[in-house]
């Protein structure tokens, strides 16, 4: 999927853990993309991850219903990659 130009590509991240941060962090370095809300099976990692990156902390049903999502990056464990997908 790609913006239209002008338009942010809104990201939701599934999985707040290590892995999340280097993703998270390096977001700011590409144009067109925003950071908009994350999950996690823990909410409070989620919570967490949400403050730290002034995004909003969603259940994971939530995060792939928003409209305001338009990519979402799998960043569980490997053996959850299915059921969330």
């Amino acid at each position: 999927m790609q913006a239209k130009s002008g338009e942010t590509l809104g990201i939701g991240v599934i999985g707040c853990g290590n892995i999340s941060m280097t993703y998270l962090r390096n977001t700011a370095l590409f144009t067109g993309v925003e950071l908009r809300a994350c999950a996690d099976i823990s909410a409070d990692m989620a919570a967490l991850r949400a403050k730290e990156y002034g995004i909003r902390a969603l259940g994971v049903d939530a995060l792939l219903a928003d409209p305001e999502v338009d990519l979402v990056l799998n960043l569980t464990i490997p053996s959850a990659h299915f059921d969330i997908s």
